[in-house]
């Protein structure tokens, strides 16, 4: 009994003398965002910030039509904004635009210890709650109302633009529009280009180019625009005969000269090359009697309707060069005929053979801006 007492009062006795460690407090670190509001909206918007998984997600409404997120920043006390490069960014000043969709964007923050917090950016935009309904041309519902034809398919040609009508509720031109080969479902990069966003009364229109380095056949096109997809029906893509730019400055003979094609923004578009295989001049002298029409006074009467041949240097299919050929030095100045960009008739033209039969021979596709000086080779 007296044994147990014994052992109890001196187990007792060490745990009294047991010393209370006391252990510092971890201050955390002050190097967070505690705001981020975008500045470049019809409406306030605040990011949501999460410091626990380091994002700061910004939820956009479509009908905002913002391309790009402008952000002011508010950080803890003592805390500062720094870039990739470690050096100091004054938040006092208009920060960075963000694109709308970009991936990975960061936000490196540090308080005054060195210690480094870093955000990442999440843009997400708050769609339509109708679905995306697009096609190449409009028809009516059943109020008289417009609406896109979803069902009717498209036709346009290489470098050339083309139009898809439908309820986009939105002007902004952020958006993913991909050109799919019909044959293998691939999507085609790069193959076309956003030209413009417009409302027009009742529904929106998107102009689009098509790549002139597209081929020719049929295909789907998919668009994915502010949180909404549609993918229209077929549009099959021609190859179009091209136009080139005129020449309208002094050149030398020997010069190597480029000619653009002409005007290959313009709606019906510029055409596309799929290769020439002869190019010449041709003088016509009934388009020089004009009146302010001339051609030196030593120009041989037997150059007149004789082609004279272009040495191609090089060719792709939005240009041509050519060596400028030896031909009588001096002023031209020609009468002209033209169509649109089509020239009808000229003096002083540039003619085409193709290797694609189609398109063939003789083609009449370049002339002198009305006007031009050549002189001697150098």
């Amino acid at each position: 009994m007296h044994r147990y007492l014994l052992l109890f009062l001196l187990l007792a006795s060490l745990t009294s003398c047991t010393k209370t460690e006391i252990v510092d407090y971890e201050k955390d670190a002050q190097n967070k965002i505690i705001e981020y509001k975008v500045t470049n909206a019809a409406e306030t918007i605040y990011g949501i910030i999460d410091d626990i998984d380091k994002t700061i997600t910004v939820y956009i409404p479509y009908y905002l039509s913002i391309e790009v997120i402008i952000p002011k920043i508010k950080l803890e006390t003592g805390a500062k904004l720094i870039d990739k490069d470690g050096q100091d960014i004054d938040i006092r000043e208009d920060l960075e635009p963000v694109p709308l969709g970009t991936t990975g964007y960061k936000y490196r923050v540090k308080d005054i210890e060195g210690q480094i917090r870093e955000y990442t950016l999440i843009s997400k935009i708050i769609p339509h709650k109708d679905a995306l309904k697009l096609g190449y041309s409009l028809t009516v519902d059943a109020n008289n109302n417009p609406i896109a034809d979803t069902l009717e398919t498209g036709e346009t040609s290489v470098n050339a633009r083309f139009y898809i009508v439908g309820n986009f509720e939105s002007s902004s031109t952020f958006a993913t529009v991909n050109l799919i080969d019909k044959k293998n479902n691939k999507v085609i990069p790069n193959a076309l280009k956003i030209i413009k966003l417009t409302r027009d009364n009742q529904t929106h229109t998107m102009e689009l180019h098509v790549n002139a380095q597209v081929d020719s056949g049929t295909y789907y096109v998919s668009v994915e625009h502010q949180g909404r997809r549609a993918t229209l029906p077929s549009i099959h893509i021609s190859y179009k005969k091209p136009v080139f730019e005129r020449l309208a400055k002094v050149y030398n003979v020997g010069d190597i000269v480029t000619l653009n094609l002409y005007n290959d923004n313009t709606p019906s578009g510029g055409g596309i090359n799929t290769g020439v295989k002869r190019a010449y001049i041709k003088f016509t002298k009934e388009h020089f009697t004009f009146p302010g029409a001339y051609y030196p006074k030593d120009f041989p009467e037997n150059l007149f309707d004789k082609p004279i041949a272009l040495d191609i240097v090089s060719q792709s299919r939005t240009q041509i060069q050519f060596k400028f050929p030896d031909i009588p030095v001096g002023a031209y100045s020609t009468s002209m005929g033209t169509n649109g960009t089509t020239i009808q008739y000229t003096g002083f033209g540039f003619y085409f053979d193709f290797n694609s039969a189609e398109w063939g021979n003789d083609n009449l596709l370049s002339s002198i801006n009305y006007t031009i000086q050549i002189n001697a080779k150098k």
